[in-house]
């Protein structure tokens, strides 16, 4: 039976049409660059998938560690970059080689709907370790329990009305009904996790933290945004 790692690795249909891809991941790095703690901070993006514009945000601070599960998207993001020493790509194997307090900004982005609560609580902890005193946990795209499938076509639809792909995404919500993603997805389902969920896990790895006024990116609103720093941070709120 295909797990969520298995359609990671095989083609993937997300994306409606380049279009849709390129202003997907353009939008989440001008958030990422703007959520910078500083210009000397280094930046662990965990599940990124392609990472269209890392270079970009690596030329904004100390460097990119892109952290990626899937063995076809990490072997892209290893050709892609590979002209980009700023940017630098592991698996999940080598979280375990960072230093603890090494990293200023910890990102991960549409990814915990793929984890389970144990996996969930696993990275907070080592989101813990890897982030210095100042540093900055943000969590984007995660879905609440009210939340389901129309309301993410909905969202979907608008994005597309915004940036000028209606018919493309038309034509991809009834190709998509029956991929092999819309079949994983039913049977496995996603996690939605409404505020205090999060909180209390994120308080249970040592982390302090809310949801945020708007969601990561400009692809869902329907989603949102968790933001925490460790609780031996001292600063003033950002």
């Amino acid at each position: 039976m295909s797990t969520w790692l298995d359609e990671w690795n095989r083609a993937q249909g997300t994306y409606v049409n380049d279009r849709h891809r390129e202003r997907h991941f353009r939008s989440i790095a001008d958030d990422v660059i703007r959520l910078l703690p500083a210009k000397t901070s280094r930046v662990l993006d965990y599940g990124p998938g392609d990472a269209l514009f890392a270079d970009d945000i690596a030329a904004a601070c100390a460097g990119v560690i892109l952290c990626e599960a899937a063995d076809s998207i990490r072997d892209r993001l290893v050709t892609r970059f590979a002209a980009s020493p700023g940017v630098s790509v592991i698996g999940p194997d080598g979280l375990a080689g960072l230093p603890s307090g090494s990293i200023g900004l910890v990102v991960a982005h549409s990814v915990v709907q793929y984890l389970s609560p144990e996996e969930l609580a696993a990275f907070l902890r080592e989101a813990r370790r890897l982030l210095g005193d100042d540093g900055v946990l943000v969590i984007g795209d995660i879905i609440p329990r009210r939340v389901g499938l129309v309301t993410d076509t909905a969202e979907l639809l608008r994005f597309a009305a915004r940036d000028g792909f209606v018919l493309a995404a038309l034509r991809a919500l009834a190709r998509n009904a029956a991929s092999p993603y819309a079949r994983v997805r039913k049977r496995l389902g996603l996690t939605r996790l409404d505020e205090h969920e999060v909180v209390e896990l994120a308080r249970e790895a040592g982390l302090t933290g809310s949801r945020q006024a708007r969601n990561l990116g400009n692809n869902n609103r329907s989603r949102w945004t968790f933001i925490a720093r460790p609780d031996t941070w001292s600063g003033e709120a950002s």
